[in-house]
């Protein structure tokens, strides 16, 4: 593994950076605290100038502990060069949210409302979902493995009352 990281990264042209109009699509995959679970999505970002990244993304958070979710992000990425030919760059993250959480409740606890009372309510549906707009606050790593490829590291809070989480991905954009 370690052999083939060095070979990519010798391979790498120098002339990769962050350019106005650049546009870039790709995969993430992460942990995420609410539930202690893994994460999956899709990035997209587009270059206004040097300093404005616009990064909308959808994440869906796998259930974990009886909760899963779905969570919509518009986020600003601020990018800082930290090479001199462009390849690395970190970036602050701020942007909104939209997160849609499910509570998945035991079989035989559908009919108990929230104040344990009995709900003559006879749907199946044991699904309790929350849907809350918040903000997102973090900072992130890219690296230009190639011209038109490119590798990420990204942290940010996704702050949701009473849903607030830690968001950690790796992702892996084709750059157009």
């Amino acid at each position: 593994m370690f052999t083939f990281a060095i070979m990519i990264a010798a391979s790498a042209s120098a002339d990769a950076q962050v350019t106005k109009g650049q546009k870039s699509l790709g995969v993430k995959g992460g942990y995420v605290t609410r539930n202690n679970a893994p994460s999956a999505g899709l990035q997209f970002e587009y270059t206004f100038s040097k300093r404005f990244i616009l990064a909308p993304s959808v994440d869906y958070v796998f259930r974990h502990e009886g909760c899963d979710g779905l969570l919509f992000n518009i986020d600003y990425h601020g990018p800082w060069n930290l090479t001199t030919d462009g390849r690395w760059y970190v970036y602050h993250v701020i942007g909104v949210n939209y997160a849609s959480w499910n509570r998945h409740l035991p079989k035989g606890m559908e009919n108990i409302s929230r104040a344990g009372e009995m709900d003559n309510d006879t749907d199946d549906d044991v699904t309790m979902r929350k849907n809350r707009f918040g903000l997102d606050v973090g900072a992130g790593l890219a690296w230009y493995a190639k011209p038109t490829l490119k590798v990420s590291l990204e942290g940010k809070f996704n702050w949701v009352k009473n849903y607030n989480t830690g968001i950690f991905t790796l992702g892996i954009s084709y750059v157009f």
